[in-house]
């Protein structure tokens, strides 16, 4: 889980925002949710200082896999990174895109929804040291929302050290491999910094707005998926695996 440039510049942009406030398959050929988009205007085109913004497929290659993700699917709503990092965004409360040329306007609020999505290809036998963490100096508390969280010991670690140690949550599959590690700034010290209220993220206590890094791995196509987004958001983790595994697989393109 090494960070690459794509990422840091992204997640730094993210909380500037959130402080100022197997076989390859086929594209889907469900086309019902895109022509329920296009009536409501949700992939209109859209001209913001001088570039316009589309939903028009645009290539991202992940090891051997292609996909034709929609442009503002896009972290920037254009395409890949330069050199070809792959990063997408989505939006709670749905999950979804946004509508093409809403990156150069967004709002605080919508940092707060922002969840960023890195892709990156690990390959079938670095999938299963992905998630590999060393537990052993933790002690495992009573499972949250399907998560085990994973504290440090109280005993050997001081004050000033815990209250920057990060909080660690794990899910494990049917064999006892860790197969989701989300790692969030510490409840105990640091307030999540924005509520839900009425569909809406609105800010709260504290000077800065708590944030979780959460990290899976897709075995079978040999994909590490690294996402950020608020910490008040963890309750959905397992909706945002689920979306980003429905994206991975109804945008990968035939060979």
């Amino acid at each position: 889980m090494t960070s690459t440039p794509a990422r840091r510049l992204a997640c730094a942009a993210l909380v500037a925002v959130l402080a100022a406030s197997g076989c390859a398959r086929p594209p889907s050929t469900a086309l019902d949710d895109d022509i329920t988009a296009t009536l409501k205007g949700t992939n209109s085109p859209r001209t913001v200082g001088g570039r316009t913004y589309t939903a028009q497929p645009v290539e991202a290659s992940l090891g051997p896999h292609r996909f034709m993700f929609p442009a503002n699917l896009y972290y920037n709503q254009i395409g890949p990174f330069a050199g070809g990092g792959v990063m997408l965004a989505v939006f709670w409360p749905d999950f979804d895109a946004a509508p093409p040329g809403d990156h150069p306007v967004r709002s605080v609020e919508d940092g707060y929804r922002q969840v960023s999505i890195e892709l990156r290809y690990v390959g079938s036998a670095g999938a299963a040291d992905y998630l590999a963490q060393d537990l052993s100096e933790r002690v495992a508390l009573t499972p949250r929302w399907g998560l085990t969280p994973y504290a440090v010991d109280r005993s050997k670690v001081a004050r000033d050290v815990r209250e920057v140690t990060p909080d660690w949550y794990v899910a494990r599959d049917g064999d006892g491999r860790v197969k989701t590690f989300i790692s969030c700034d510490p409840w105990e010290y640091m307030p999540d910094g924005v509520l839900m209220e009425g569909g809406r993220l609105v800010r709260s206590s504290g000077d800065r707005v708590a944030m979780c890094w959460h990290s899976m791995v897709d075995v079978e196509d040999g994909v590490g998926v690294e996402m950020s987004y608020a910490r008040v958001l963890l309750v959905d983790w397992q909706r945002l695996e689920a979306t980003t595994r429905r994206v991975v697989r109804q945008y990968e393109a035939r060979r």
